[in-house]
């Protein structure tokens, strides 16, 4: 969907499962405009709309005498209901709160009970979810009238936001005294340890793109501003990739490929000027996100991130793309060097003498990288003898039928026996996964 303005979203770094969420807000008057304080199951993955969770406290612009409050399932299908409301919901500062509990969502406002969900579909909610405010114009004339860009600027205001974990029987506030309250954030200032804010983020039915220049503090209250998009900037952004890894020979050279140069092959060839394996070019780039990835002599070898990786963008396309969000009137920006193909820097952090991107024990010396069941991790951080990704005493029982023996897999020290230097080994990776590899996981 084209950008037709800018607005912002936030949301907290933490997941809950169950609690009390309460704010106190004031939402914006106009046809197409949502402003919402909400919890949704973010951390989802690919899994939507599997593990569709979402309870949502909504006010539409087009309606001035109304709250929404709404539960989302997987299918995906929601349950929803607009209750009427003795006060314009625009025109002023109310508190709001949802609590959740296993099988049943009540909302409050201005601290009475105004909607209760308890049917069976409500023991559907069970995925932990993050707090989520947003402001944005929707693309749904049904529901929240036709948006009219012409309502610009507009904006949501919240006072605060309050988490209370659910505590049946040793609580001291909410319903039945079922919860204690674990943070209360006043936005006198901003803690980017509790909040995270949407850079270029955005979902389909949404006229706006979500950008962290729309987000203030002003008054001791976190305001979310609508406005017509920004002015395009242009800001400096470095790359570089480690090929250390690589055989390179003298006539190579690595190339920088994305969406900003149509993903053209050899447009922008990179230099490694002082030799030390590290290729690296600045490129000026607009406001905005840019996926890309490495090449060498054009696309004969590709350096992607590993496809469904913490650094591949967009983990649930086929795409093994790294990606850079450019704030508008950022600075100059450096992405992170990776070594070639991998998330994973190229630093030998054990001093082993072997890159953390080809380690089989990252963690721990292991220069000769035995790995005598060739499941991907080196002896030397691999006490799971039964492969099943715990190290435990399953495995200690392995270990003492094979004790004084020549048995390779338990001979962690890879020095020819099993013995006491091994059992040392095998007790101080007790109740761990194996690892970490840079060749294997552990789910």
């Amino acid at each position: 969907m084209a950008q037709q303005c800018a607005s912002g979203q936030l949301m907290t770094h933490e997941a809950y499962q169950y609690g009390r969420f309460e704010t106190r807000m004031q939402s914006a008057q106009g046809n197409g405009i949502v402003s919402a304080f909400f919890l949704y199951n973010i951390d989802l993955g690919c899994n939507w709309p599997a593990e569709n969770n979402e309870i949502d406290i909504e006010m539409t612009g087009n309606r001035d005498d109304s709250v929404q409050f709404t539960t989302h399932y997987p299918g995906p299908w929601s349950a929803t209901e607009i209750v009427p409301m003795a006060f314009n919901p625009h025109a002023g500062l109310h508190d709001y709160a949802i609590e959740w509990e296993p099988g049943v969502v009540r909302w409050f406002v201005d601290d009475e009970l105004v909607y209760v969900q308890d049917a069976g579909y409500v023991s559907g909610l069970v995925y932990p979810m993050r707090i989520l405010m947003n402001h944005y114009a929707a693309d749904a004339p049904g529901w929240v009238g036709a948006w009219d860009a012409a309502v610009l600027p507009t904006e949501v205001s919240y006072d605060y936001v309050r988490y209370y974990a659910y505590t049946p029987g040793s609580g001291d506030a909410g319903t039945d005294n079922n919860f204690m309250l674990q943070w209360s954030d006043e936005f006198d200032q901003f803690d980017p340890s509790r909040w995270q804010i949407t850079e270029f983020g955005g979902f389909g039915g949404n006229f706006c793109t979500f950008i962290s220049n729309n987000i203030d503090l002003e008054g001791g209250q976190l305001q979310l501003h609508m406005t017509e998009p920004p002015q395009q900037t242009t800001s400096a952004v470095s790359f570089s990739v480690d090929v250390t890894a690589l055989d390179m020979a003298p006539t190579d050279v690595i190339y920088l490929n994305g969406t900003f140069n149509d993903w053209c092959g050899t447009c922008n060839p990179m230099s490694d000027v002082d030799g030390d394996g590290t290729w690296e070019l600045s490129l000026m780039l607009p406001a905005g996100e840019h996926e890309y990835l490495y090449s060498r002599n054009g696309w004969s070898d590709i350096g992607g991130a590993p496809l469904g990786s913490a650094c591949d963008y967009k983990p649930c396309d086929e795409w093994s793309n790294y990606g850079v969000a450019v704030p508008y009137g950022s600075g100059a920006i450096e992405t992170e060097t990776f070594c070639w193909g991998s998330c994973e820097s190229c630093a030998d952090a054990d001093e082993d003498g072997v890159g953390a991107a080809v380690d089989n024990c990252q963690d721990v010396a292991n220069s000769s990288q035995v790995d005598s069941d060739n499941d991907g991790f080196g002896n030397r951080c691999d006490g799971d003898l039964n492969n099943d990704c715990a190290v435990n005493f399953a495995d200690l029982s392995l270990f003492k039928n094979v004790m004084f023996s020549a048995d390779a897999t338990a001979d962690l020290d890879s020095d020819g026996a099993v013995n006491f230097a091994d059992l040392v080994i095998l007790k101080s990776l007790f109740f761990a996964a194996p690892g970490p590899s840079a060749l294997a996981n552990c789910p």
